[in-house]
């Protein structure tokens, strides 16, 4: 298992080497996802990579799922999420995201826990190295090399954004990250100017 840290100031690194010391842990000189990402797989040596973020925790039998979709002939995919601790209308947001986003449209995101075999990962020359929406753009990608799955079993994903920010705001921030990506064609860095925006301004 890789963790890469983006030369955090919080005790990230410290707190991977006391706890997790079967973890081999790098470092990259800013704090970017698809930099970090792009450093894990560079450093592995598995056919297979499984992206998570830290504040995912993958369900116990998370590399046999997998592994057996592998087997099945997909070239990658994601998993099913639930939010930690969740409300109404997370719950129905998280449906939402489910049913439609992952599971008709095949979008995934970092929460979903991303994998991709190593062969399909490199011809797309791993995530690319954007301020947002690395990991949505990889997925785009990654579903015109071939089948890509969803894994039932869901990764639990902390929902302490949301209850910091207003669960409503931060759902209508993500609706409007998704709606300027996908329909009015918006740059990441575009994108990213209106998401801090809208943080800062809550």
């Amino acid at each position: 298992m890789i963790a890469v840290d983006g030369n955090s100031r919080d005790g990230t690194d410290e707190i991977i080497r006391r706890e997790y010391p079967s973890v081999c842990l790098f470092q990259t000189a800013y704090p970017d996802r698809a930099l970090q990402m792009n450093a894990g797989a560079f450093e592995a040596q598995s056919d297979v990579f499984l992206f998570t973020h830290a504040d995912v925790r993958l369900p116990d039998r998370a590399i046999g799922l997998v592994q057996e979709k592998i087997e099945q002939r997909y070239i990658g995919g994601g998993f099913r999420k639930k939010y930690e601790p969740t409300s109404f209308l997370l719950g129905v947001y998280e449906f939402l995201l489910n049913t439609i986003y992952l599971g008709l449209m095949h979008c995934l995101v970092g929460t979903n826990a991303i994998f991709v075999k190593r062969e399909v990962f490199e011809s797309l020359n791993g995530f690319p190295e954007v301020p947002l929406l690395e990991d949505l753009i990889f997925s785009d990608c990654m579903r015109k090399k071939g089948r890509i799955t969803m894994i039932e079993e869901p990764v639990a994903v902390s929902s302490r954004r949301y209850m910091e920010h207003g669960v409503l705001r931060q759902i209508l921030r993500n609706a409007r990250i998704l709606f300027g990506y996908k329909l009015l064609k918006e740059n990441p860095e575009n994108l990213r100017e209106k998401y801090l925006v809208s943080s800062h301004g809550r």
